[in-house]
């Protein structure tokens, strides 16, 4: 069995997430549809799964990230898109958070102009 099978047999097909504080719950496919990013990484590694993942006092994994913009990261993951909100002042931010859990330098900028 490959190893990115067996990763997602060892997690649930729902994840629990607490990002920055934040409560996110989604499927372990959208967290692992973009291979070689750090969320794939994290999520179809050979160590022992989830139990190998910081969680807080509820059981849910926990990523030490900015929880309120982590949710258009879920977005662009679950859509392919993103589609922010009139005046969004955290541009730069959100494209810094992108880096960080895509390590890749396209898709969602050619989405958003991000000045």
């Amino acid at each position: 069995m490959c190893s990115q099978a067996a990763a997602a047999q060892s997690f649930p097909e729902v994840i629990e997430l607490n990002v920055g504080g934040q409560v996110y719950f989604t499927r372990h496919s959208t967290l692992t549809g973009i291979p070689h990013t750090l969320l794939w990484k994290m999520f179809t590694s050979k160590r022992e799964a989830v139990n190998d993942l910081a969680k807080d006092n509820k059981g849910r994994i926990f990523i030490d990230r900015d929880g309120f913009l982590f949710r258009y990261i879920l977005d662009y993951l679950r859509d392919k898109q993103v589609v922010l909100p009139d005046h969004f002042p955290e541009r730069g931010r959100l494209k810094r958070e992108y880096l960080i859990f895509t390590a890749k330098d396209c898709c969602i900028f050619s989405l958003v102009n991000f000045q």
